[in-house]
């Protein structure tokens, strides 16, 4: 999440609301009431075509059709942000605008989750949930730190651990003891 977004207060004038996007570069701008309550949002577009630039932004804007609260889970956002939305504001339980949320913030999000880019071993597998919860385990009793499990198509995971000296031991240790006919790979 973004902190602190570039806002307008609602009583702000077309023209003033205008210039303010084009030399900070938003598409679009929210607006908010002089408490910073989110009130809606204008495009770039609409404050180009709004009749009079003395007219009160607060007029002119959208309401919001989809808000995330700081509590909301990831997979919320990456839902909306995924169908249909480039940018959603958080609000708190006031209505208070408190940030905003890209598709880049998710990105980022998502990739620390996924411990993208660090080190370690990714052990990727076929397997039913039960068995993925099995190598799970004799990765634990290995004392091998969990980086994440991503779940793929059906039955397809992805084991990232890091600490293992001997890879190779390791998958077949892993295919020994759970049975596997050799598909899990590093």
């Amino acid at each position: 999440m973004t902190k602190d977004p570039p806002v307008v207060t609602a009583r702000a004038g077309v023209g003033e609301a205008r210039r303010f996007a084009e030399e900070a570069g938003l598409a679009l701008v929210f607006v908010v009431d002089e408490n910073c309550k989110l009130q809606g949002f204008l495009t770039r577009k609409a404050l180009d075509s709004a009749p009079d630039p003395q007219m009160p932004v607060g007029k002119l804007a959208t309401p919001l059709t989809a808000v995330l609260a700081p509590s909301d889970p990831l997979e919320k956002a990456a839902v909306l942000l995924g169908e249909r939305y480039v940018v959603l504001p958080v609000v708190d339980g006031e209505g208070t605008l408190v940030g905003v949320l890209t598709r880049g913030d998710l990105v980022k999000a998502l990739t620390r989750m996924a411990g993208l880019g660090e080190e370690g071993m990714r052990i990727r597998i076929r397997a039913q949930s039960a068995e993925i919860y099995r190598a799970l385990a004799l990765l634990g009793e290995k004392g091998l730190p969990l980086v994440s499990v991503l779940r793929g198509d059906q039955d397809d995971a992805v084991i990232h651990v890091q600490g293992v000296g001997d890879p190779q031991a390791l998958l077949e240790e892993l295919k020994e003891a759970l049975g596997w006919p050799g598909d899990a790979t590093s």
